[in-house]
């Protein structure tokens, strides 16, 4: 295993020892990370491919980073299994021309992989109703089920945010729910509307355990702790086969629900800046990923097939080849 060499680089096990050469030029590059505001998870990920690749590198006997040239980087790129390794590789081949480790940007050896992107999960608005409609709140507890529901399918919060949601995260003088996301640290102010208030209220009243613990979710048993991220997903599964919805497919998570409101409310015309601020995405393009393709909206833009004539005409009803 590789012991720390300074007090702020991670732990880096599962992969083969670099040199000291090639592990100061990691370091180099994770620190540049740092200085730059990346997470400390994001420069744990830095620090697994790095050490993929350049141990790969090393394998081809280029010994140091400055050795590296277009033969060693191939190789090295042939060698590694994960293709969404690739544009990380890119990335790091970049950092080290202009860091001056290497004298040509050798990033443009790197083959170009792009990650597919999958069609967003998305539920109707109908199928939505029904979700929500068949969480039984007699059941003892499904005040709580139905409220932590209805933050992910009308607020669009993710399953993290709402297990760790505390009340001091919930103003019901202001009908506002303020949030610091757990996955992007970004701070998001969302209306309590009605259904959600209520539904929050009649939990805290008539089902939470009287416990001093800060959490607004508990588990129903003691310890009264708070419901974990896959409690919540048990929730919507639940849910979903109760609502005799078929997947067909699809996720069934909290996640599902940002998806779908996402195109719910690209698809009635709201601008994509709205949608992203109110899910609280920092990438600019992340809400296009999300949005469903409307095919009736789509139709209008249809152009006309034009009708066949002459050769061609002949040729697709069968009365002459087409030379």
């Amino acid at each position: 295993m590789k012991q720390k060499t300074n007090e702020n680089k991670p732990i880096s096990s599962g992969y083969q020892e670099l040199n000291p050469e090639m592990d100061a030029f990691l370091a180099v590059y994770l620190e540049d990370g740092r200085r730059r505001g990346l997470r400390e998870s994001t420069i744990h990920l830095h620090d697994k491919i790095g050490h993929y690749f350049l141990s790969a590198v090393t394998e081809t006997g280029c010994l140091k980073p400055q050795e590296m040239d277009a033969h060693s980087i191939g190789a090295a790129c042939l060698r590694i299994s994960s293709k969404w390794y690739l544009s990380h590789i890119r990335t790091f081949l970049r950092y080290a021309y202009h860091s001056g480790f290497t004298g040509r940007d050798y990033s443009s050896v790197v083959p170009l992989f792009k990650r597919p992107q999958p069609y967003p999960s998305v539920y109707t608005t109908e199928e939505i109703l029904k979700i929500e409609n068949s969480v039984d709140q007699d059941s003892p507890h499904g005040k709580r089920d139905y409220a932590a529901l209805l933050l992910a399918t009308r607020l669009g919060i993710r399953s993290g945010d709402i297990s760790s949601m505390t009340f001091e995260k919930l103003d019901f003088a202001g009908n506002l729910i303020r949030l610091t996301q757990h996955k992007t640290g970004v701070a998001i102010e969302l209306p309590m509307i009605p259904d959600v208030k209520d539904a929050l209220k009649r939990y805290l009243q008539e089902e939470r355990a009287d416990c001093d613990s800060p959490y607004v979710f508990l588990r129903i048993v003691p310890p009264y702790g708070r419901i974990s991220v896959q409690a919540i997903t048990k929730i919507v599964r639940t849910a979903i086969a109760a609502a005799g919805i078929d997947p067909d497919g699809r996720k069934q998570g909290a996640h599902a629900f940002r998806s779908s409101l996402a195109s719910s409310m690209v698809n009635d015309n709201i601008p994509y800046e709205v949608v992203r601020k109110t899910l609280g995405h920092t990438d600019q393009n992340a809400i296009r990923s999300y949005a469903r393709l409307d095919l009736e909206q789509l139709r209008g833009y249809a152009l006309p097939v034009m009708e066949a004539t002459g050769t061609f005409a002949a040729f697709i009803e069968g009365r002459c080849p087409l030379s």
